[in-house]
């Protein structure tokens, strides 16, 4: 696996707004997805030390977005969907 140096050389992420084959969920497509955008930067969501860094920026985004809503940058509703994209994202893993 390759360190990141420098965040500039990190190839941008494939068009996410490609409908997904239908034979795959959007969960499985997003999983899909996210894992490309590892692959293009020598990772993979399959190692375990990629995966807990993974989950563990999830955590770390579930509680900014918390924090946002006691803020009242977001509200209640914000809150939930965006707590459902990160509950999505952190299946990605286990779907490769």
């Amino acid at each position: 696996m390759t360190n990141i140096g420098d965040h500039d050389q990190v190839p941008p992420l494939r068009d996410a707004s490609r409908q997904p084959d239908n034979d795959v969920t959007a969960v499985a497509a997003f999983a899909n997805t996210i894992e490309t955008s590892f692959i293009e930067i020598g990772q993979s969501l399959t190692d375990p030390a990629t995966r807990a860094a993974y989950l563990r920026t999830l955590d770390i985004w579930e509680r900014a977005l918390q924090g946002s809503r006691e803020q009242g940058v977001i509200d209640t509703q914000q809150l939930a969907d965006l707590t459902q994209v990160i509950e999505g994202m952190r299946q990605a893993p286990t779907l490769l």
